[in-house]
């Protein structure tokens, strides 16, 4: 069973509930070259480059709770 705690975590981060800010690119992805400048940039920070709690205070509390659910 999963404790409160957990589940208003999912429901805090859940990405329906997040609102959207729309493509911040003038063209498709593959082809548009911020896209690629700023992915490469978010991939040599993030490892795998698709955190989106990066940076945040958030990213920091996930770690630790990652830490903590290692045995």
């Amino acid at each position: 069973m999963k404790s409160k705690k957990y589940n208003e975590y999912l429901e805090t981060y859940n990405w329906r509930n997040q609102k959207t800010q729309g493509w911040p690119y003038s063209s498709d992805a593959p082809q548009n070259k911020k896209w690629k400048k700023d992915r490469s940039k978010l991939f040599k920070e993030g490892g795998n480059g698709w955190w989106m709690l990066k940076g945040t205070p958030e990213y920091k509390k996930h770690l630790e709770r990652i830490k903590n659910e290692m045995p």
